[in-house]
């Protein structure tokens, strides 16, 4: 599995739910924050968004996907001028995979997906992703339209094996959307790390083998780039360093391991550590609390 479809797996994508509204005339909505991830997709029409504290409205025309990563409040209009309702006004109580109209319709359509990640460390997805994700190119772009219809009939019409299919092209709708930010923009993170060369082959090699005792020399010699060479351009991609990168993923799998009750000594070998102690404290650095507290939680709630 390539590093991006393991980090996705482990989120553990949740909570979905997909709808829209079609608008006509003047109207303004605002939107309050939100837990998750917003997408959604213009199928006619042209529309405004503005993302509240982070610059300029934006306008999206028929076809323009975007997606919305960290949760701010924001407005959609026909124009960023005009005073905003509550959104409660007309969406509140809408059935779910509905369209609501708004003014009648006839003039914009809009589909929309909501979803959230559970796992941890959600930020190595979306803390280097800008606040609109706008996605204009028309590579692909056919692809979200046509999973948010799919995903808009399954739950206008429950089907057995229904929930799985919704499951499945959310996260189609997340990686695509990621994929399409990828090929259109630049920048520096985790995410834009994985489709260089180098750095990408590094990360993909401690994604194989996280209990491997991997030093600098090691991974750039991987690569096939001088050591000094290496460690400077991974910083510079990803943020971090190599070795706190492998620990930082190390942890991710720690965590998935206690949640599903394995022993923690049992999880410390699996992940390279000699002893107990010396994988707790890593664990305790890298997320704020010892493993033991993490498998208790996770027994808890297995119990609960």
């Amino acid at each position: 599995m390539d590093p991006l479809s393991e980090v996705i797996s482990y989120q553990e994508l949740r909570n979905y739910r997909v709808g829209g509204f079609e608008a006509g005339g003047d109207w303004s909505i605002r939107f309050d924050p939100f837990e998750g991830v917003k997408c959604y997709a213009v199928t006619s029409g042209a529309c405004w968004l503005a993302v509240e504290e982070f610059g300029e409205p934006v306008l999206f025309t028929q076809g323009d996907c975007l997606l919305l990563p960290h949760g701010s409040a924001f407005r959609v209009a026909s124009d960023p001028a005009l005073p905003p309702e509550d959104w409660k006004r007309h969406f509140l109580g809408a059935r779910e995979g509905s369209l609501v109209k708004l003014n009648d319709g006839g003039e914009v359509t809009v589909l929309g997906g909501h979803f959230q990640l559970a796992g941890a460390q959600a930020d190595m997805l979306l803390g280097m992703l800008p606040p609109i994700v706008h996605l204009r190119s028309d590579t692909d772009r056919a692809t979200l339209r046509w999973a948010f219809d799919r995903m808009r009939q399954e739950l206008l019409d429950p089907r057995p094996g229904g929930f799985l299919i919704v499951q499945q092209l959310t996260t189609m709708i997340f990686i695509q959307a990621l994929r399409l930010h990828l090929d259109e923009s630049t920048g520096v993170g985790w995410l834009f790390a994985l489709s260089d060369k180098h750095v990408g082959a590094a990360i993909a090699a401690m994604h194989r083998q996280p209990a491997r005792r991997w030093t600098v020399a090691a991974l750039a010699d991987e690569v096939g780039m001088s050591r000094s060479g290496f460690a400077a351009r991974f910083g510079q991609l990803v943020g971090d360093g190599p070795i706190e990168y492998l620990t930082r993923w190390r942890m991710l799998l720690a965590g998935r391991s206690l949640k599903r009750g394995e022993p923690i000594g049992a999880v410390a070998r699996s992940l390279g550590y000699e002893s107990e102690s010396a994988f707790s404290t890593a664990y305790k650095r890298v997320t704020g609390s010892p493993p033991r507290r993490h498998a208790r939680l996770a027994a808890v709630a297995a119990a609960g």
